[in-house]
């Protein structure tokens, strides 16, 4: 049975891993614009919740986005001894 009180404890558990201290390094698996890295600055909580970014401690690192299964095998073509284009 679930108690006001457990319920409350959990929700404190929750917040006290919440970041919400602005990361100070960057990290990206993108090349970065100065549009892109203003607006991940500005907007890194949403860029976390998003999935584009992961927060750990004060690093941010920005995730690449999602291939298609053309896009992989057109960027690693090379791994494989196939022309370039």
């Amino acid at each position: 049975m679930t108690t006001i009180a457990s319920l409350l404890k959990r929700v404190e558990r929750i917040e006290a891993k919440q970041i919400t201290t602005r990361p100070s390094v960057i990290t990206s698996a993108i090349v970065l614009t100065d549009e892109i890295l203003r607006d991940a600055v500005t907007n890194w909580q949403q860029w976390v919740k998003d999935g584009c970014a992961s927060v750990y401690g004060s690093h941010m690192h920005l995730r690449a986005p999602m291939l298609t299964v053309e896009e992989w095998e057109a960027q690693t073509a090379y791994l494989r001894g196939e022309p370039v284009h």
